[in-house]
């Protein structure tokens, strides 16, 4: 897949932070919902 493509999907990518208010911990969620999204999620692994 080249390197347009990639960016274009990720364009559309939506990452959300909740700062939960007791602990004091903030939480992060990368919605990939679409096949699109899903062909590039390895990308969005902590571990790539």
């Amino acid at each position: 897949m080249s390197v347009d493509k990639v960016l274009d999907i990720a364009k559309m990518i939506t990452t959300l932070k909740i700062k939960l208010p007791i602990c004091n911990e903030t939480m992060t969620k990368t919605m990939l919902l679409t096949p699109r999204h899903k062909s590039i999620a390895t990308l969005f692994d902590e571990i790539f």
